[in-house]
């Protein structure tokens, strides 16, 4: 009897394990995408991920690309983080999100948690694409009140936050 006590914990952890083996959606492949920027890297241009401007008298860094071929069945999971150098970093604010199809955008809060700004949502792009191949850009926005020029906005952001991510999780068509 003892023996199939351990016995059923280690077939219930077999099955749910292999819960993809019975993945009946229509769509393909999962995949993951990821933004991870640390340090200086924050605010590397070379990598088109990046994108500054000025919206009123704050200044706001963007982190955003393309993604294509994207399952329109299935909701896009977006997820942000931003870490502070510390819990008494303030006066940095965050949203996170997506846009599609030109027209449409969707925007998550970001709550501070002990050193991280945090958020995450989810996107139907059903309604727009239908049964077609969806596009979506994901975005992470950090944004305060500007210092007075673009050098002192990234000088501050980056003696302020250490790292930034993105992650978009979703299907291929």
């Amino acid at each position: 009897m003892k023996s199939n006590l351990i016995a059923l914990p280690l077939l219930l952890s077999l099955l749910f394990a292999s819960c993809d083996l019975l993945d009946d959606s229509p769509c393909g492949s999962k995949q993951t995408f990821d933004i991870y920027l640390l340090g200086s890297s924050i605010v590397d241009t070379s990598t088109g991920q990046y994108y500054s401007y000025m919206d009123g008298n704050n200044r706001v860094f963007q982190y955003s690309e393309l993604l294509e071929n994207v399952c329109s069945q299935e909701h896009v999971g977006i997820e942000a983080r931003v870490a502070l150098l510390d819990e008494s970093t303030t006066g940095i604010n965050a949203r996170c999100g997506g846009s599609w199809l030109f027209l449409f955008s969707s925007e998550f809060a970001m709550s501070k948690s002990g050193y991280d700004l945090k958020g995450s949502g989810s996107i139907g792009l059903k309604q727009a694409f239908g049964e077609d191949a969806a596009w979506i850009t994901p975005k992470l926005e950090i944004f305060f009140p500007t210092k007075g020029s673009y050098h002192e906005d990234t000088a501050f952001l980056k003696s302020n936050v250490i790292s930034v991510e993105l992650t978009a999780k979703y299907r291929k068509h």
